[in-house]
C-alpha cells in the first residue's frame, strides 16, 4: 500500500534541537518501505512516499520522530490504477 508522509518541524529548530535530529536520521537510516523523500526549499518540513504493507510500520516512524515533527499520513494511489475505479463513479 503506498503512503504519502508529509511532516513539518516542529520545536525551537535551534542548532542543537538539529543535531539530535541529524543523529537520529542517521542512526534509524531510511524509513521502512520508502521510494522517494523530498524536504522543502524552505526547510520547514518534507514529503516522503513509501510502500509499507500497513500503516504501522509508519507508526514507529511517527513516533520515533515525534519530538521534532508532526506528520499527516495519506494513503494514496497511482493514478493510473485509480483511473478505471474514477470512470466507473462517474458513469
Amino acid at each position: 500500500m503506498l503512503f504519502q508522509t508529509n511532516y513539518s518541524l516542529t520545536g525551537d529548530r535551534s542548532r542543537e534541537q538539529g543535531v539530535e535530529l541529524m543523529k537520529l536520521f542517521g542512526e534509524r537510516g531510511k524509513n521502512p518501505g520508502e521510494i522517494a523523500h523530498y524536504i522543502h526549499a524552505d526547510g520547514s518540513g518534507g514529503s516522503v512516499i513509501s510502500d509499507n504493507k500497513d500503516i504501522a510500520e509508519l507508526h514507529d516512524v511517527a513516533l520515533a520522530y515525534a519530538p521534532f515533527m508532526e506528520f499527516e499520513i495519506i494513503p494514496i494511489r497511482m493514478v493510473d490504477e485509480a483511473v478505471g475505479d474514477i470512470l466507473k463513479y462517474y458513469s
